[in-house]
């Protein structure tokens, strides 16, 4: 990793690779602290995307949230103009015109310039090519049995099921749910963070890229140590680490079974070699940079 060669500066552009269900939402919730609105911005899962069905390609859209977030787009100076008549707060923007109002493909080249904090939900790590800035590339891992199970908590506890899986959370256990993903969304379950790095199922190949690309990464059990290490590093301070989207439904631990616990472990070797590669490699860096938590 690159923690002790890369520099940070006002160039510098922080890209938060976020797997779902590794921690991701309490890093990026977490860092956005240290910046202005401006300055962040999120890119979204895509409309194709191979976690929506068994094949690389598939899409999955919900036409009427498009329609609607298109109509909140096109009328937002005038939502702006009612919403400061009627004295509203501003904080009912703050996140939305981050997330939801704003793209990376309609910033103009001056706000893409001020961007510092760049959280990627992609299928696929997408780097953003924004003259003159070099980024500092993060992520945090977690192991594929209780991410798998994360996985089936969000689903199952989402109110407004649209998606394929959440449907199957929502009705049948933890096994069936499980099942279904294998037979019917296999990205889901097999080596995503592998893939997500390099479009590959391929250990050597990842690891390669963690080891040349990224800045810091870190599995999920060390989160306050990543958070720490960023913060001191980058913006010679340190905050509390806030949880976020912890979830309250996960009150006692599903058993998986021992045969669907076995498909796990043995469709996601990749993803648990470079889990190790990664906890060895952070071990190294905190070790040598102890200096840090004094």
């Amino acid at each position: 990793m690159l923690f002790s060669k890369a520099y940070s500066d006002y160039n510098s552009v922080i890209l938060h690779v976020h797997i779902p269900k590794s921690g991701g939402t309490s890093v990026r919730e977490n860092l956005v602290k240290y910046f202005n609105d401006n300055q962040v911005l999120r890119m979204p899962e895509p409309g194709i995307n191979h976690f929506f069905g068994n094949t690389i390609n598939s899409v999955f859209e919900s036409k009427e949230e498009n329609e609607i977030k298109k109509w909140l787009k096109n009328n937002l100076p005038l939502i702006r103009a009612v919403m400061k008549i009627k004295n509203f707060s501003k904080n009912f923007f703050k996140k939305n015109d981050n997330f939801i109002f704003r793209d990376y493909y309609s910033l103009t080249t001056k706000e893409k310039q001020s961007l510092r904090f760049i959280s990627s939900n992609q299928e696929r790590i997408t780097v953003p090519n924004i003259p003159g800035k070099h980024f500092l590339k993060i992520m945090t891992i977690r192991d594929p049995v209780s991410r798998i199970q994360s996985y089936y908590y969000e689903a199952k506890k989402n109110i407004k099921a649209t998606k394929p899986y959440q449907i199957v959370a929502s009705k049948y256990g933890i096994n069936d749910f499980i099942k279904y993903l294998y037979d019917e969304e296999p990205y889901m379950v097999s080596n995503p963070y592998c893939i997500c790095l390099s479009g590959t199922q391929d250990f050597l190949i990842s690891k390669k890229i963690i080891d040349t690309e990224f800045f810091l990464a870190a599995p999920i059990e060390r989160l306050n140590d990543f958070l720490h290490l960023l913060s001191i590093k980058i913006f010679n301070e340190k905050k509390k680490l806030q949880k976020y989207q912890v979830s309250d439904t996960n009150t006692k631990k599903i058993i998986i079974s021992d045969e669907f616990v076995d498909r796990i472990i043995s469709t996601n070797k990749e993803d648990i070699d470079l889990k190790k590669h990664i906890e060895s490699e952070f071990k190294n860096i905190l070790d040598n940079n102890i200096d840090l938590f004094n």
